[in-house]
């Protein structure tokens, strides 16, 4: 099918049928931003019960990056809530892929910015600063690299080494 080729319109099912150099996550995540479709360039968190370091990632003003959080599939606490998601839009953040839960759910749901994750939890985490950058992340039988390219919508989430779109 002809599909209209905006600069900022993908599909990932038409990435998969075009390319094979390509990972794809298993079907584990449920969506919650504002932006149903999202892209951009890998930076990776390690975050388990604690967001001091994902704070402290947002807090960095990038170009359109997705932050792949590792909160090793935690639901005992939220990793991301609304203020934080607001902080990460007015810094560039395109997106968040989460092994772990948000809060904040229906805030969340009215603020542009892509949010994949497992699930919700209204308790907040810790702040112990305990975290990890730059790390490889192996989770939804994927493996996330820093500077790696992730593209999702609404069939799913593609990982790929270089930049499609």
């Amino acid at each position: 099918s002809e599909r209209n080729k905006d600069m900022n319109d993908f599909y990932t099912a038409d990435i998969c049928d075009q390319y094979d150099d390509i990972q794809i996550c298993e079907s584990i995540f449920k969506s919650y931003g504002g932006k149903a479709k999202f892209k951009g360039k890998i930076r990776t968190v390690n975050a388990v019960e604690d967001n001091s370091y994902v704070k402290r990632l947002i807090d960095e003003k990038v170009n359109g990056d997705i932050m792949v959080i590792d909160g090793k599939g935690s639901k005992k606490c939220a990793l991301l809530g609304d203020n934080l998601a607001k902080k990460a839009t007015d810094n560039g953040w395109s997106g968040f892929i989460i092994h772990g839960c948000i809060r904040d759910s229906e805030i969340i749901s009215t603020i542009n910015i892509g949010i994949k994750a497992l699930d919700t939890m209204p308790l907040k985490s810790e702040k112990k600063n305990v975290g990890e950058f730059g790390n490889d992340l192996k989770f939804a039988n994927v493996l996330f690299k820093e500077g790696y390219y992730a593209y999702s919508d609404q069939d799913g989430i593609i990982i790929r080494q270089h930049e499609i779109i």
